[in-house]
């Protein structure tokens, strides 16, 4: 069995189907008062906890990047010859904000790092939003 994480950002999240929402996790686990939603990126179905703001973000096109770990393992089929079967589990995502607010820390760094840094009391009101996030 191999395990990959694999990152869908750009046009490819458009390519990820919400299938069902609400659906009730089994009575005997840890999260049988929570609910979870199905999605499904290159055929395979992938679920995320209804407590994640992912379901929303994805709807309001506010989600950057969604992290998957991408599990393919070989079966024998019922007729003795070999395929693979692969299944994705999500890992995470990371929404617009979040990544405009790490590309503005890494500018910032790199200026820090380049010698050009401004004292905070010349900083932008852009710049000071920055750090605060």
């Amino acid at each position: 069995m191999s395990k990959t994480s694999i990152e869908v950002e750009g046009k490819s999240i458009l390519k990820v189907r919400e299938l069902r929402t609400g659906l009730p996790y089994g009575s005997e686990t840890k999260l049988k008062n929570d609910t979870y939603s199905q999605f499904t990126y290159e055929g395979e179905v992938f679920i995320v906890n209804d407590r994640e703001d992912f379901s929303k973000d994805r709807k309001a096109g506010k989600v950057h990047t969604i992290f998957l770990l991408k599990t393919t393992e070989p079966i024998t089929n019922a007729d003795g010859s070999t395929s693979t079967k692969t299944q994705y589990s999500y890992d995470g995502y990371a929404s617009n904000a979040q990544m405009i607010g790490l590309t503005n820390t890494e500018a910032i760094l790199q200026n820090i790092m380049k010698g050009s840094f401004k004292a905070e009391a010349e900083l932008t009101e852009a710049d000071l939003q920055a750090l605060e996030q």
